[in-house]
């Protein structure tokens, strides 16, 4: 049973406050690390046109912190609605309808996220038996830029598995992916 949150209206339950508080956690660092992506930027082009010393390494770094941007801030997306959907059709349903297609693309979004994952996962696997190196300015064991996407298909996951938990149990449905599931999460 749910606890009542002040106001009448109740709690949300333990799992849409933890996976959603971690997953708005992610979302706010993908924020930080745009602006870490643009001080990094203007330090590069300040060094390059006005003291004539380019960065060398910049480029290779704003490529894997750009990854890490993405896969953090995807399932911070998918919470909040963000997401890319066609309502064309989807914002006519109603009552179960609703309901299905909204279950049906929380499933398909988990699936993506769990085929992602265990794909990630074998690839780090791999390059951490291979012991392979990045090319470029920037040495770094190949698998250390891979975890921000093996982070990113787990909270995927997880913000996937969430909205179906909320469907399931009856929270919204309509055509933001049941983005609050009713309850503010």
């Amino acid at each position: 049973m749910q606890d009542s949150a002040p106001g009448g209206s109740p709690a949300p339950l333990f799992p849409d406050r933890l996976v959603g508080g971690l997953i708005r956690v992610c979302g706010a660092l993908s924020a930080a690390l745009i602006l870490c992506v643009f001080v990094q930027i203007v330090v590069a082009v300040c060094r390059r046109y006005i003291l004539g010393r380019p960065l060398q390494w910049s480029d290779e770094l704003i490529g894997y912190v750009l990854v890490a941007i993405v896969m953090l801030g995807a399932a911070e997306a998918l919470r909040r609605g963000d997401h890319i959907g066609i309502d064309l059709a989807a914002s006519r349903l109603r009552g179960r309808m609703a309901q299905a297609r909204a279950a049906f693309s929380s499933l398909a979004v988990l699936g993506f996220a769990v085929v992602m994952g265990v794909s990630i996962w074998h690839s780090i696997a791999f390059a951490r038996s291979f012991g392979s190196y990045s090319v470029g300015y920037i040495e770094i064991e190949t698998w250390i830029p891979q975890l921000p996407v093996l982070a990113g298909a787990v909270l995927l996951g997880l913000a996937a598995a969430l909205r179906l938990w909320q469907v399931l149990r009856g929270g919204a449905h309509g055509h933001d992916g049941g983005q609050n599931g009713g309850h503010g999460a």
